[in-house]
């Protein structure tokens, strides 16, 4: 009995993280005010990652659209409805995988733009600012030593003759 009731759970609470994920990417892709920001959930303090996850939202919530419908038609598999349901469900777990990629990719590079919200699509992905960011910082210590190398080579006195 326990292990049903476990079962129901995860079903629901699978069902519950699916709608709120397609409602939180509806409102994403429409530019609404009043989709989630991903900075409320304290998992970084990196506002280029915060941003790359909600560029990349639409494939995450097809992500856990498809696990849902995996990991609910696998359960009814193990309940006795068959092996055409199993196949199913290890169709739409399997399936997941490439949605999972495509959410990363969309977060690091912003690739490909046509899974990108439209107001979106101009911005720069999470690696592609972090590689800027280096590549500025870089320039910025070699111009500092630039300088300093200069401030410290002695100054020749003026010849009297």
């Amino acid at each position: 009995m326990a292990d049903i009731s476990f079962g129901i759970f995860v079903l629901l609470f699978m069902t519950a993280v699916s709608l709120f994920s397609v409602r939180a990417a509806w409102l994403h892709w429409t530019g609404s005010e009043r989709a989630p920001a991903m900075r409320t959930y304290r998992y970084t303090r990196n506002p280029s990652v915060i941003r790359g996850h909600e560029r990349g939202v639409v494939a995450l919530a097809a992500w856990l659209v498809c696990m849902t419908i995996g990991i609910v038609a696998s359960a009814a598999a193990s309940g006795g409805a068959g092996p055409s349901v199993e196949a199913v469900g290890a169709f739409f777990v399997l399936g997941s995988f490439p949605l999972l990629m495509l959410h990363a990719t969309i977060a690091w590079f912003n690739r490909p733009k046509f899974l990108v919200p439209p107001h979106r699509r101009g911005e720069t992905g999470s690696v592609t600012e972090w590689w800027r960011h280096r590549r500025d910082l870089r320039a910025a210590l070699r111009e500092a030593a630039r300088r300093d190398t200069q401030r410290q080579r002695p100054v020749d006195p003026p010849n009297p003759a």
